[in-house]
Order: C-alpha cells, then sequence, then structure tokens
C-alpha cells in the first residue's frame, strides 16, 4: 500500500483573536522518515464550513498523497486555519445594532457575530509563526502558498493582495466578492464606509496590486455561479493593471462537487512554484 499523509489537529493561542483557534493540518507521506523542508499551503474554508471542509468534504489529504506518490507534485504541507465566519480578514468593526439583519437570515448567520475579528492578523501572524515553529517548512516566499473557495478565496485574495511579499501564489476558487452597494456583512466590511470596504475588497485591492509583484494569481469560477460576474470584474482589474494571472471560467456553480472536480488542478497551481 503506498505511504500515506499524516491528518493532524491543533489548538494555537492567537494573540490577535485572544483566544485558542483551531488549526488542521496536513503532513505528507514518510513526513517523519526525512529531514527535508517543506513548502506550504494555507487553504481556506467556505462561509458556513470549519477548517476540515478540505479534508473532509473534498478528501483533500487522498489526492495529495495520490499526487504525491506518483510524483507529479512535490510533498508539501497543507495548513488548514479556523476561520468562522470572518471572511479570513480584519473586520471593519463599526458599532451598530445588526439583530435586525440577523433576523432577516438566522440560519446563514448563525453565530456570525460571535465568528468575526482580527483573523486577517491572525493568519499572517498566529498561523504562519505556528506553522514556521512546529513544523519543517522551506524558508522564502517561493514556498509559501494561500488559497481559498468562496469565503475564503476572498479572504485569501485580500491577505496576498495586501501582504505579496509573504506569498509566492494565491489560488482565489469561486470568490464570495461584494460591491460597494451589496458589501457583505457589515460588521465586517463596513457600515456604508466605502474606504473600510475598499481595504476588504479583492477588486479594489488588486487595482493597486504593483506590476511588479512577483505574485503567481489563480482566479476561477463556475458560469452557473451566481458570483460569476463579480469574478469576471476580478479578472479585468488584473488584466487592466496588466498584473500576470491565470483565468478560468468553466461549467458548474461554486459548490463542493465544483471543487472537488478541479482539486487536482489547483493542486498543479500551488505546486508549479515548488
Amino acid at each position: 500500500m503506498p505511504p500515506q499523509g499524516q491528518l493532524q489537529d491543533h489548538a494555537i493561542p492567537s494573540r490577535a483573536l485572544k483566544k485558542p483557534m483551531r488549526l488542521h493540518v496536513y503532513l505528507p507521506p514518510r513526513y517523519d522518515d526525512f529531514q527535508m523542508r517543506y513548502p506550504v499551503v494555507v487553504l481556506l474554508h467556505p462561509w458556513g464550513e470549519d477548517e476540515r471542509f478540505w479534508t473532509g468534504r473534498l478528501q483533500f489529504h487522498d489526492l495529495a498523497d495520490h499526487l504525491i506518490n506518483a510524483g507529479s507534485v512535490p510533498p508539501f504541507i497543507a495548513a488548514f486555519p479556523q476561520g468562522d465566519k470572518s471572511f479570513f480578514v480584519d473586520a471593519a468593526d463599526p458599532q451598530d445594532d445588526f439583530s435586525s439583519l440577523i433576523k432577516l437570515d438566522p440560519e446563514t448567520y448563525a453565530g456570525a457575530l460571535e465568528g468575526y475579528g482580527k483573523y486577517g492578523e491572525h493568519i499572517l501572524y498566529d498561523v504562519l509563526a505556528y506553522v514556521e515553529k512546529n513544523f519543517r517548512v522551506r524558508a522564502g516566499r517561493s514556498g509559501l502558498s494561500i488559497g481559498g473557495l468562496g469565503m475564503g478565496a476572498a479572504g485569501a485574495a485580500v491577505l496576498a493582495f495586501q501582504s505579496s511579499e509573504k506569498f509566492g501564489a494565491v489560488g482565489v476558487h469561486s470568490p464570495a466578492l461584494f460591491d460597494e452597494w451589496h458589501s457583505g456583512p457589515p460588521w465586517i466590511f463596513g457600515l456604508g464606509d466605502k474606504e473600510a470596504f475598499a481595504r476588504r475588497d479583492p477588486v479594489s485591492l488588486a487595482r493597486s496590486l504593483s506590476v511588479d509583484s512577483g505574485l503567481r494569481i489563480y482566479v476561477d469560477c463556475g458560469t452557473e455561479d451566481e458570483m460569476s460576474d463579480p469574478t469576471a470584474d476580478l479578472h479585468w482589474a488584473l488584466v487592466e493593471c496588466a498584473i500576470p494571472h491565470t483565468y478560468v471560467s468553466q461549467p458548474g456553480q461554486g459548490d463542493t462537487a465544483y471543487w472537488q472536480a478541479h482539486l487536482a488542478e489547483y493542486l498543479g497551481f500551488y505546486a508549479g512554484g515548488w
């Protein structure tokens, strides 16, 4: 039987959020047998899911094992942080009563007001520091990628575009995007505050990304996804600023079936810089 990777669950202290946070980790086959250092990809989950979505629903670890054992991708470490309903960004956090909005869709917003805060800072400093300290990771930007699905895709884009010096690549898969008229949860994106929204909007941030950033960018979305048009806007913002990137629009919706069907493509993209 081919060697298998390991899945681990960690509780890590978060200075940014002032509480312990969960971190799910994939280690490649035979990690304990060699002293080599590995590239890392940080993968962010969709709204309403948790850090085990990638392995529990998409069976990410099985595909990773297969591709590594086949020699199709080099061995790597994957980190899956807890993101709650935060969009993985530092929230604007305007002071207001949002109870009436929550009542409009209590199922969607269940736990939302308890699951936001300085999550961007948590990822960039708490999570990355923990991974670097506790696992044999390759030094340097080229060995660190970030990506996400839905909410996590938007968060990955924001973090990578704001801190492009940290990451070699970003995967933006079916991103949950908004605009200044429909700006998402106001406790995260701001309450009618255009500047606050722009600091958390991948399309706005793409327009300020340096053409010389060297960040590898992959953007994709299903043609039946309600976010297809906003994702195209992100693509065109990158085109207008002459930012090199890969853009894929293909049949499907932003759901488990779509992501699972294209998971090998995503891994191939991340591994392309390793």
